[in-house]
């Protein structure tokens, strides 16, 4: 039975949506309708030329993704009595009204009237054009929310529908009594009732039904307002929070749809927003990605005029700091400071002052790496904006505003959106869902909390009817306080509110570390092939702007920059937070590879030509086979090298420098030692089994094996599992806990064990398994002479569906934490679940390295390019692939080509030089013979710097790169063992000065030592520091 309060929720919806929602227009003329259909899109004066032909309401149109453009014309009616008039459309798909050439506004399933005139004097005639792309909001994907029709439409070949081409004239006022009606009947929904405000609003809207004349209702809607705007306009109760709402039109870069149609969205979008600026005076619009900026400005430059208008007026808010919003755990700690750089960097130049960046949004990211307070810190930004903790599926998220601390203790103000909602629509049930959250999640009275508002993931933005709401909830009894403001008022607000808490006695709560997100966790394996992509393009830049601004013929830092530009502003756009994770469609994929081609060509020809340059400079007098030999790594370091085919051993080459050795003259190493079963450097000792796992491993001239102890002797390690993988909700999203219950190992013997290469320096023993059903997978167990560590150099031909690879190493290791490396630094987390936090890290994120460590004895996992980590007790594992269905139906299948090492040592890992050997293993020592007896400038070696430190800090070379403006180079230095020390830099550039800077690379009030060729610089744990360097 229903209650009161649902019988009369019922009565007043239904008499809204039968009686008032239809007299909004005083008028309705249907339009005639032509069509001009392309499967690609066409410019706008290429359609205006196009040839048309009439087409009826009712018409449908496509396939997926082509293009339609749409053409009406007519003369508004001479009795129009100055009233305004507007087009109404829907053609089934999202669209574009094009006006006098320019972008006028978007079409969507939430709008679908666009003012002509407001108002109109009648006799005006218009011909207008309409670009309709044929995908709705989510690209041509349907969900579980969809109704039945929609779905059969968009499994059609013709999935557009004409369904409305009409001029009208919409009144204004019948509009306003809509609004508050469905207001208050929502609101009404919300509330128990028991309570007087629900009788309240029972008599109001009778009281406004009553009033209106169903025959007549626009004549009797200003009456019937009445007691709806005094039960709604009364005052918000004394307990009420301060919600500032701020419009907002979430776009992602990608995900359902390619980028051509997200620059087309952003198109539709940014005009929409920007005719609705026209209307609302106190309206402002946050957008928080530079690169559909800059997608607009190229694309339609009438356009961006009107938006710099709008940032000048202070209403338009290009802000969020970024260049997209991105991954924030895979991408490196370099790399989320270069989006830094671009985002801001393109912001100043589009709108100088009037763009300042104190803001970091990024509302619908995959998790938080803890090296991002820093980093913002650094870059001037103090306040970091999310929603995605809601998602949390286990543990909620138990903060609204908080004080965010980083790696190295940095804090930012940090706010988890309490609406859980970043596309609201401003209804009341949103807006009591985020004031009752942050009553459980505010525990100082902060009472200030931000709302974005506006249809979002595939833009579209905010409606009229929205901006009405927020309106009438600015002094409503059971809503928050709503006011209509800027990301940049809240920010000023919450660190007002924040500092009057703290002399107050009680200053907001710490959140100390990364933001994990208890979902999504597949995201760290799904699309494999793009991670290594990415870890490549982000070693192959960081080379190119070393080797080309260092060798002994420095390049110009201005060439340099301008070289690389466009590969690093690739390489950041293919970082976003739908990209790189794996969550897009497969024509996503097809562009990301040929966008990292162009990446690789362009790095691979600096870095050429670079080396050549070193080459060429290099003193071979009295040489034999000369060899040039670079080390991309900052750390002095040697090891087995490939010259023309033949390995070749190598005692020292400094830290990004050079060296050149005669190879007719070989370095003494213990050599390597092997069978088809077993090899052994002196260092370690490997033993194979017939199942090509490794059923020994040991350090030399010990006698403690790797493995952990079992009745029958060590466990053997690499031992790949399947696991069948088929998440609840989000497929190329999401590892659900319940995988493990579902555990196939692969346990046949080898098809193949074959000992591949054998000789002094290097050997390896290749196994080739059958996994799955129909797939294979080639391991070439590789060691090298003076290595600590094995190689595990995998070619997987992967043809499985829903199923995930992880490789596990049970280890005889006893600790509570087990250690990864993440961007700048590292982490320990827990190896047990003894709380539910615990429990949900099933799977989590690693960088280069983890370590499972206890006094002595440990054993560390390399690779390059692998994010999925795992440590269980003491069964340490990699996720090496997925195979999910959608959004992509082939994700992941075909051939993949990646190496993991494991490294068994003793002590911890900083002694044992873990991290010195994985990055050895992403950036290998290049190689380039050399001709004999030729005099040149540079002899043995040369190194533009080297560190030598003290006390407990590990500092590595993060950057060697042009500055942003003008000539000279920045060096970025980065503590990542988590100790304090010092660093002497000693130059084997012609140094001139050295100032510190911020990440933005303007300067900074800390003082460095410099002397002669030697600057002193001294760190925190895990402390960034930049430094200006001018040479010559």
């Amino acid at each position: 039975m229903l209650t009161d309060i649902q019988s009369a929720v019922h009565r007043f919806s239904g008499y809204a949506e039968r009686v008032i929602a239809p007299a909004r227009f005083r008028w309705s003329r249907t339009l005639p309708l032509a069509a001009f259909q392309c499967r690609e899109p066409v410019p706008e004066a290429v359609a205006r030329d196009a040839d048309y032909r009439p087409v009826p309401l009712g018409w449908t149109w496509g396939p997926a993704w082509s293009t339609c453009w749409f053409r009406v014309t007519g003369r508004i009616p001479d009795d129009v009595g100055g009233h305004p008039v507007a087009l109404r459309f829907c053609c089934g798909t999202e669209a574009l009204l094009w006006r006098d050439g320019v972008p006028h506004q978007g079409f969507d399933h939430n709008r679908e009237l666009a003012s002509l005139h407001a108002p109109a004097a009648g006799g005006e005639r218009f011909d207008l054009l309409i670009e309709a792309a044929c995908n709705h909001g989510l690209g041509t994907s349907t969900f579980w929310w969809d109704t039945p029709d929609s779905q059969s439409r968009w499994r059609s070949t013709t999935p557009g529908r004409v369904t409305a081409c009409a001029l009208v004239s919409p009144d204004d006022v019948v509009e306003q009594l809509w609004i508050a009606y469905d207001t208050a009947r929502r609101l009404l929904a919300e509330l128990d009732e028991s309570t007087p405000r629900a009788r309240q609003l029972v008599v109001a809207l009778a009281e406004a039904t009553r009033r209106v004349n169903d025959a007549d209702v626009a004549a009797t809607a200003a009456e019937a307002l009445e007691p709806l705007d005094a039960v709604l306009r009364a005052g918000a109760t004394p307990s009420a929070t301060s919600c500032i709402a701020v419009g907002h039109a979430h776009i992602d870069t990608a995900w359902l749809w390619p980028l051509r149609e997200t620059r087309r969205k952003c198109v539709r979008s940014f005009a929409s927003v920007l005719r609705l600026m026209e209307r609302f005076p106190d309206f402002r619009f946050l957008c928080s990605q530079a690169q559909q900026y800059a997608w607009v400005e190229e694309d339609a430059p009438a356009l961006f005029a009107q938006i710099r208008t709008r940032v000048e007026e202070g209403r338009w808010e290009p802000s969020g700091a970024m260049w997209i919003e991105p991954d924030a755990n895979v991408p490196s700690g370099e790399s989320l400071v270069r989006q830094i750089l671009a985002g801001t960097g393109y912001w100043q130049r589009a709108f100088g002052t009037d763009a300042p960046q104190r803001l970091l949004y990024l509302p619908d990211t995959f998790g938080f790496t803890a090296a991002l307070p820093q980093i913002m810190a650094l870059a001037g930004l103090d306040t970091f904006v999310t929603n995605k903790l809601s998602w949390n599926e286990r543990n909620p998220f138990p903060h609204a505003s908080f004080r965010w601390r980083g790696l190295d203790g940095t804090e930012v103000l940090a706010h988890q959106t309490p609406g859980h909602d970043y596309n609201a629509a401003l209804l009341p049930n949103e807006l009591r869902r985020g004031e009752t959250n942050i009553a459980t999640q505010d525990r100082v009275g902060a009472d200030i909390w931000l709302q974005p508002f506006g249809y979002g993931d595939g833009g579209g933005g905010p409606t009229a009817e929205a901006i009405q709401r927020a309106q009438l909830a600015g002094a409503c009894e059971g809503l928050p306080r709503v006011t209509l403001g800027s990301a940049a008022a809240f920010s000023r607000a919450l660190h007002t509110r924040r500092e009057e808490l703290r002399d107050a006695g009680r200053d907001l709560p710490v959140w100390d570390g990364e933001l994990y997100l208890e979902l999504h966790r597949g995201t760290l394996t799904s699309q494999a092939w793009l991670k290594r992509a990415n870890r490549n393009g982000e070693e192959a830049l960081r080379a190119a702007e070393w080797l080309a601004l260092t060798g002994p013929a420095p390049e110009p830092a201005t060439r340099v920059r301008e070289e690389l530009d466009e590969a690093w502003k690739l390489l950041l756009l293919n970082q976003f937070h739908d990209i790189l994770p794996g969550t897009s469609i497969a024509p996503v994929y097809a562009e990301a590879r040929r966008q990292h081609e162009r990446i690789a060509d362009a790095t691979s020809g600096v870095i050429a030509r670079a080396v050549a340059a070193w080459a060429d400079a290099a003193d071979t007098s009295g040489l034999e086979q000369p060899m040039l030999i670079l080390n991309p790594h900052a750390v002095t370091r040697g090891g087995v090298v490939d010259c023309e085919g033949t390995p070749v051993a190598v005692r020292k080459v400094s830290g990004l420098g050079a060296t050149v050795v005669d190879r007719a003259k070989p370095v003494d190493v213990e050599p390597v030692h092997a069978t088809e079963s077993t090899l052994a450097n002196g260092l370690i000792e490997v033993e194979i089994d017939d199942v090509g796992r490794i059923a020994h491993l040991r350090r030399a001239g010990t006698s403690r094996a790797a493995g952990a102890r079992t009745p029958d002797g060590p466990a053997p390690l690499n031992q790949l599992v399947l696991y069948e993988d088929r998440p609840r909700s989000w497929d190329a999203w999401d590892i659900d806990a319940e995988h493990r219950e579902k555990a196939m190992p692969v346990t046949e013997p080898v098809t193949s064990r074959t000992l591949v290469e054998s000789s002094p320096l290097r050997a390896a023993i290749e196994v080739t398994r059958l996994i799955g059903a129909r797939s294979a997978i080639t391991q070439r167990y590789v060691l090298a002479a003076g290595s600590p560590r094995l190689d595990i150099v995998t070619h997987v031909r992967w043809h499985e569906s829903h199923r995930l690879l992880r490789a596990l190493f049970p280890v005889d290791v006893r600790s509570g934490l087990a250690t990864y490396e993440i961007q700048f630094g590292h982490l320990t987390r827990p190896t047990h679940a003894n709380t539910s936090w615990d429990e949900a890290r099933f799977e989590v994120c690693g960088h280069r390295w983890m370590d499972h460590s206890e006094p002595g004895f440990g054993v560390a996992l390399l690779n390059d390019g692998i994010y999925g980590h795992s440590c269980h007790g003491n069964v340490m594992g990699l996720s090496l692939l997925r195979a999910s269905s959608f959004p992509d139906p082939d994700a992941d299948r075909g051939e993949h080509r990646f190496t993991y090492s494991v490294m068994p040592h003793g002590g911890d890992w900083r002694a044992a030089n873990v991290d010195r050997e994985a990055h050895a293993l992403n950036t290998p020592l290049i190689t380039r013979p050399l001709p004999a007896n030729r005099a040149g400038s540079w002899t043995k070696r040369h190194a533009p710097l080297t560190i030598e430190t003290d006390g407990g800090a590990g500092v590595v070379v993060s950057a060697i790169k042009p500055r942003e403006n003008g000539d000279g180079l920045v060096v970025r230095l980065v503590e990542t063992h988590g100790g304090a020390g010092t660093a002497q830099i000693r130059w084997g550039l012609r140094v001139r000065s050295v100032r510190p800077a911020d990440l933005l690379e303007r300067p900074r009030k800390e003082a460095v030592e410099h002397t002669g060729d030697v600057t002193t610089v001294r760190l925190r744990a895990f402390q960034i520091v930049t430094l200006v360097v001018d040479v010559g």
